[in-house]
């Protein structure tokens, strides 16, 4: 798991960070399957452990144990 500090420390020195992760998505019969997605990071809640991503224009929040991995943001 990531230490969710060290990245809000990196986002507080204005790096631009992408997330690779794990994204739960429920099919028609009920059953979640989990798809793989990158998206710009945008902000953490240390305490909660939550990052919230940017994914098709909308925020949307990753619980820290579904992060893949946490790359430098080359233009994503």
């Amino acid at each position: 798991m990531i230490d969710i500090s060290n990245v809000a420390a990196r986002l507080d020195a204005d790096e631009k960070l992408k997330l690779t992760y794990r994204f739960p998505v429920r099919s028609e019969d009920g059953q979640v399957n989990h798809e793989v997605r990158e998206g710009r990071l945008l902000d953490v809640a240390e305490e909660a452990k939550l990052l919230y991503v940017s994914h098709n224009g909308e925020v949307i929040w990753v619980k820290a144990e579904e992060v893949i991995a946490l790359d430098s943001d080359n233009g994503l």
